[in-house]
């Protein structure tokens, strides 16, 4: 299936995602499994060698060759400090990337700042006008053996956006049908890099959340809206969106989307729940 387009709630790559593995059966409950699996290793990474080697595995999973991950800072949030960058890419693109390519040029960067969503790289002309500068760096590493590419942006308002990749060899054609599961993997991918550097800073615990507020990001992440919780709940629906903004105001996220990601990566429940 083709994933929601470029300006698409981020929340509609999961509630997709899990529609197609009800209405698929055996082999994307095998990628569900798979998934789950990664977000529970996520959270329990204690270094970037572990993130790496967790990144490699589902990259391989999903039918990629490659991954990138990143945190970028442009200089416009102060204090900024120990960002991660994370590469399987070939050592020769790495190396010719880094010497002598601003973040600004890089294509998939600029077009992940005009994104909620994954897009391919082929798509990126839609998003962003590509100058001859990106067109070179595109069949650059082309020519390092570096074919088509998916790109996850993530945004977190008050600190450093960033991205991850996942891309295959050249001449290979993206695993079309795993580019939900690559959304969420990469999504959760940022997540674990994200609170690694946190707690290189300062020791951190999951956000609590009351049962009621659970319940109720739950039934979010299975994408009800605010109406059909309060039928089901039982409560009134002003009630509903009371404890969705208490979770929110917990975690410090101004959309919803960003609410059901922590609260999966603390734990308060697993994908697998949101099937039921």
């Amino acid at each position: 299936m083709r994933p929601p387009g470029p300006l698409a709630d981020p929340k509609l790559a999961v509630t997709v995602w899990l529609s197609n593995v009800v209405a698929q059966g055996e082999t994307q409950m095998g990628e569900l499994a798979i998934v789950n699996h990664f977000i529970e290793s996520s959270r329990r990474v204690r270094s970037t060698k572990e993130l790496h080697c967790l990144c490699d595995a589902i990259t391989r999973d999903m039918g990629f060759d490659f991954f990138a991950l990143a945190q970028i800072d442009l200089g416009r949030i102060p204090g900024q400090r120990g960002l991660i960058a994370l590469s399987s890419y070939p050592a020769e693109w790495v190396a010719d990337i880094s010497a002598g390519t601003r973040v600004e040029e890089d294509p998939a960067y600029m077009a992940s700042c005009r994104s909620l969503v994954g897009f391919r790289w082929s798509e990126m002309g839609d998003i962003i006008k590509i100058s001859r500068r990106q067109r070179t760096i595109l069949a650059r590493s082309r020519r390092a053996g570096i074919g088509e590419g998916y790109t996850v942006p993530a945004h977190v308002p008050g600190e450093t956006n960033g991205l991850t990749t996942f891309a295959v060899r050249d001449g290979r054609d993206l695993p079309d049908r795993r580019l939900p599961m690559a959304q969420l993997a990469g999504t959760f991918a940022y997540e674990a890099a994200r609170q690694l550097r946190r707690r290189g800073q300062t020791e951190t615990e999951p956000v609590a959340l009351t049962p009621r507020q659970v319940d109720c990001v739950l039934l979010v992440a299975k994408g009800k809206s605010d109406w059909e919780i309060s039928r089901i709940l039982g409560v009134a629906e002003e009630t509903v969106t009371e404890h969705v903004d208490a979770a929110r105001a917990r975690y410090g996220v101004a959309r919803r989307s960003q609410l059901v990601v922590r609260a999966l990566h603390d734990g308060h429940f697993a994908i697998a729940d949101a099937l039921h």
